[in-house]
């Protein structure tokens, strides 16, 4: 299982990929998740970066990966669905622990990656909290958030321990 950048010509495949009846109400489509960043503005500071989620060559999930051009806690997981028929794999999980550890490594100084979670989808709930998102606190568009901190976040030079 690899996750990797979703190319402009995959856009309409990964559109494709569908969750049960019963998850529906709780997941953004794939394509709704795409036209949100079809519809940024120019001006805008946030950076859509999305991803596919592959089992072999097999498109089987799309990972929207969100965050705000130069800030340390504003990345955000804004879409994220397995297709049905590759969930209860650990595709999603993996998938998942690949996305947090490649933010964390390529923006060392981040403090945590938020994702916001329906209060009644507690199955994402806990497949989340089962890596190490905690609850934040807080909502959003009547959306739990939850967050992952970064373990060891690079600090400003303020804060460099000088010993007596």
């Amino acid at each position: 299982m690899i996750i990797r950048k979703l190319p402009l010509d995959m856009w309409e495949k990964a559109s494709e990929i569908s969750v049960f009846r019963e998850q529906k109400p709780f997941v953004d489509s794939v394509a709704d998740s795409l036209m949100r960043i079809a519809g940024e503005p120019e001006d805008s500071k946030l950076v859509y970066n999305p991803y596919g989620i592959y089992s072999e060559k097999e498109l089987v999930g799309f990972i929207l990966y969100t965050f705000e051009d130069e800030s340390k806690d504003n990345h955000w997981i804004s879409g994220f669905v397995i297709d049905k028929d590759y969930q209860h794999q650990g595709l999603g999980r993996r998938a998942l622990e690949q996305l947090v550890d490649f933010v964390f490594v390529k923006n060392p100084e981040s403090i945590e990656v938020k994702v916001a979670v329906s209060t009644e989808d507690t199955v994402a709930k806990n497949l989340f909290v089962s890596i190490g998102f905690k609850d934040a606190g807080w909502k959003k568009e009547n959306r739990e958030v939850l967050c992952f901190k970064n373990k060891n976040p690079l600090r400003s030079p303020i804060f460099i321990y000088k010993p007596k």
